[in-house]
């Protein structure tokens, strides 16, 4: 980190000390619609980003602190590559927002922030302050995505631990059922605030004590490690109080400040052991180069421009019918399994001749600000419901994925095949849609369809219900 040994600044060189919290106030102003979106949840002090304003707030400070930064004169080649870097990183942010991909907005702010910066300053920036550049990724809700899968791996890990010890567990994926009671390993108890407060903690004592980027990644694997092992040593205790107080301990149903108890016994040790390493002070004797900000907020504002002038608005249209008229209609609420799909425009339902439960979710965007494919934070219970197999026909033209489900609590076993429609597109994988979105927006579409077909299993291997699925799944893709 180099530091400027000039106590009193003059009165000329204010700006450049305020320069660099300038530079992030401006953006953050030309994508007030993508800030707002993440002050909202940094104020809900949910799962993952309760610790959001802490790191923003700590982000401007040390921003502040390594002002003035010395500017460096660039090639002229080199000046014009990031110049359209940035104009590129804009347009990526126009795009996202138009189809409101909110991840690839907010983090498109990170890109936005460093290309400018080394526009402005000069590429030593990267090589200097890039550990501090990228320290509002702890503020940004990508870690959502970490969710399903640190819930498979908690209940994975505790139930390994439960199998030591000498208690009566049966262990069915998230689920732990003991004597008492069922002890459910649900989002919330993911460990991922553990995680990733973890992981702020240890970048930013990375950053405080310039340690290299290998000692950083060390320190950001061993707090991976804190992370991860308080929250599986707090579901484990959690078991053994369930067990010896017969579910009957208030811990059961309140365990908030148990958990951040026993996380800061763990980390707090982890913080004070932590090698300490004077930075090398570095004091400048150059003169700085005079800071040429009109290229790059000119360049800042090509994406907002965008936005301002280039919006498409959806239009309304009608929903046709897809379950060919001849199968019996059903209600949604009949269907063996519930499809957890937020709240689609309109909903179709059947059952065949051979009973096959279909139900379509049909979404059509109402304004600009609704995404086309809507958020899904899990396709299926998760409490009630644990996935013993998966797959594919590879065989077909237009393969389907075939999951078999089997009720943790009464056993009824339930095949399924499940796919995305994205204006004639189509695909089994989730994140594949939300990215399909992308080109059907630009393409003026503004229907998305999910299909699901279930059918309960007369034996464990679903082989006959399988094929019923199969021929189904067939008649609808090739009706469309």
């Amino acid at each position: 980190m180099e530091v400027n040994n000039n106590h009193h600044l003059k009165p000329q060189g204010l700006h450049l000390k305020l320069l660099p919290v300038f530079l992030v106030v401006l953006i953050s102003l030309l994508h007030q619609e993508t800030v707002q979106s993440l002050f909202i949840r940094w104020i809900k002090w949910d799962e993952s980003l309760s610790h959001g304003l802490i790191i923003i707030g700590l982000f401007f400070y040390f921003l502040f602190s390594i002002a003035p930064i010395r500017v460096q004169t660039q090639p002229k080649g080199l000046q014009i590559f990031f110049l359209v870097a940035l104009g590129t990183s804009s347009i990526i942010w126009y795009l996202a927002n138009l189809i409101n991909l909110q991840i690839i907005e907010q983090l498109s702010l990170l890109l936005l922030i460093i290309c400018t910066f080394v526009c402005v300053f000069g590429t030593h920036i990267l090589r200097q302050e890039i550990i501090l550049l990228l320290l509002p990724i702890y503020a940004i809700p990508i870690w959502d995505q970490l969710v399903n899968p640190l819930v498979n791996i908690s209940g994975f890990m505790v139930g390994k631990m439960v199998q030591q010890i000498n208690i009566a567990a049966v262990i069915d994926n998230n689920s732990i059922f003991i004597p008492y009671g069922e002890i459910i390993i649900a989002d919330g108890c993911s460990g991922l605030r553990y995680l990733t407060i973890s992981l702020a903690i240890a970048y930013i004592i990375s950053y405080l004590n310039g340690y290299s980027i290998k000692k950083t990644l060390i320190a950001l694997s061993i707090a991976t490690l804190i992370g991860l092992l308080s929250n599986w040593i707090r579901i484990f205790i959690l078991v053994i109080v369930g067990y010896e107080s017969q579910m009957q301990s208030s811990l059961m149903s309140d365990h908030e400040y148990f958990g951040w108890g026993l996380f800061a016994l763990i980390v707090f040790p982890a913080i004070y052991f932590a090698p300490v390493v004077k930075p090398v002070t570095r004091i400048s004797t150059q003169e700085n180069s005079s800071p040429s900000i009109i290229a790059p907020v000119l360049v800042l504002c090509v994406g907002p421009a965008l936005a301002y002038f280039f919006h498409i608005t959806p239009s309304a249209s009608t929903i046709a019918d897809k379950i060919p008229h001849e199968y019996t209609p059903i209600l949604a609420k009949k269907m063996p399994i519930s499809v957890e799909a937020g709240t689609p425009t309109k909903i179709e339902t059947a059952i065949d001749g051979n009973q096959v439960f279909v139900q379509i979710n049909h979404y059509q965007r109402k304004d600009s600000n609704e995404k086309l494919v809507p958020y899904i934070a899990r396709l299926y219970d998760n409490i009630s419901w644990s996935i013993i197999d998966a797959h594919s026909n590879k065989a077909d033209a237009n393969p389907l994925k075939i999951q078999i489900f089997r009720n943790k609590h009464n056993g009824i076993i339930i095949a399924q095949a499940q796919w995305f429609d994205v204006a004639g597109m189509t695909t089994s994988n989730y994140s594949v849609a939300k990215l399909l979105q992308i080109p059907a927006i630009i393409g003026g579409h503004n229907n998305f369809s999910m299909y699901t077909l279930q059918s309960i299993c007369a034996s464990p291997g679903c082989a006959s219900e399988k094929d019923h699925i199969m021929n189904l799944g067939e008649i609808l893709t090739n009706s469309n």
